[in-house]
């Protein structure tokens, strides 16, 4: 499976060992929270760039000075690309700060200060921008303990004593479990919908709205329930909304 989000760090050519660095300390932190990240590296802006519709990325750590095209355009260009992707800034010293923040940046670490602390601290800012980051469906099943990325899950459904787990990459799992177990553990998360008896929806992976069906990315259909039907269709189109204004 894949990694649930992935990082780009994007360095300047001739900073390698400041690089190495920030790698290392990216990946401990991933691995002593268990976090599902892929990391990637890319050598200049430009190489980042090239990479744009390849790989989607929640954030990137961005040198200032990253080869022929600076900081400060590649980031404009991502903006336009992707705007939920959030920017890190790398510099040494200040003085750019302020049109670091014209492009939108999310934070900005001057490499004299920056420390395994620094870093930290800004990844558990990150944690709390980007949900996905560290939300997990924990549960057991006998003696299994089971442990799926929320945001990869498709959608849950029902099937007598069992519920079953489609993920966006076409993985099926089934475990024997209570559907209502799992409705318990997931009613807090905004972008699931339980839209009848025995189906949960991930919204994010709502491709139609008809009448009476969701249609899914993968063609999946399923029915609305009847009775609540206008008021699921609310909670949907207010998931929408709320995921338009805050790009």
């Amino acid at each position: 499976m894949s990694p649930s989000i992935n990082i780009a760090v994007v360095e300047n050519n001739n900073n390698r060992e400041e690089s190495g660095t920030l790698v290392c300390y990216l990946e401990r932190y991933v691995r002593k929270k268990n976090y599902d990240v892929g990391i990637f590296c890319y050598l200049s802006g430009e190489e980042f760039l090239a990479s744009f519709g390849k790989t989607d990325y929640a954030a990137v750590f961005l040198d200032i000075f990253s080869g022929k095209t600076d900081g400060m355009e590649v980031a404009r260009q991502l903006w336009e690309y992707n705007p939920q992707c959030q920017i890190i800034f790398l510099a040494s010293g200040r003085e750019y700060i302020w049109q670091a923040f014209q492009v939108h940046c999310f934070d900005y670490i001057d490499k004299k200060d920056f420390t395994r602390q620094r870093l930290e601290d800004v990844m558990g800012d990150l944690e709390r921008k980007l949900p996905s980051l560290s939300q997990y469906l924990e549960f057991t099943c006998g003696n299994r303990s089971v442990r799926l990325p929320m945001r990869k899950i498709q959608n849950v459904t029902a099937d007598n004593n069992y519920t079953v787990f489609m993920m966006e990459d076409g993985t099926e799992y089934r475990y024997r479990i209570p559907f209502r177990n799992i409705l318990e553990l997931v009613e807090q998360v905004d972008y699931f919908l339980n839209c009848n008896r025995g189906i949960l929806l991930n919204m994010n992976d709502i491709a139609a709205e008809e009448t009476d069906v969701y249609v899914m990315k993968n063609g999946q259909r399923f029915p609305i329930r009847r009775f609540d039907r206008v008021q699921i269709k609310n909670a949907y189109h207010q998931y929408q909304f709320v995921k338009l204004e805050g790009v």
